[in-house]
């Protein structure tokens, strides 16, 4: 019969850290550079007096909410961690009761 429930603590490290390192290492770090590049660009190659403040506002608005979410992905990094801290605190709770209803 298969298991209800398996945990791989390893497993869930490295997938939480994989996850971490994703955001931290590369996509916040290239949507700054897009960002930098899109600012130049509106500055420099794509001035229009009445529309580049607008486009520069939009995609400021944009680039935010989409490092936001970039940014959530690491709660689940979070979440994963503390399922797995619970599970070793519950097994840990269960085995020194057992140990001790055998006394």
């Amino acid at each position: 019969m298969p298991a209800n429930i398996a945990l791989s603590y390893p497993e869930i490290e490295r997938v939480s850290g994989v996850l971490d390192t994703s955001v931290d290492s590369t996509l916040v770090p290239r949507m700054t550079e897009a960002k930098q590049e899109v600012e130049n660009l509106l500055t420099n190659g794509l001035v229009l007096s009445k529309s580049s403040p607008q486009l520069t506002d939009q995609y400021n608005d944009f680039n935010t909410k989409l490092t936001d979410a970039m940014n959530a992905i690491k709660s689940f990094a979070d979440q994963f961690r503390q399922i797995k801290t619970s599970f070793e605190s519950m097994d840990a709770d269960i085995a020194e009761k057992v140990a001790s209803s055998s006394k």
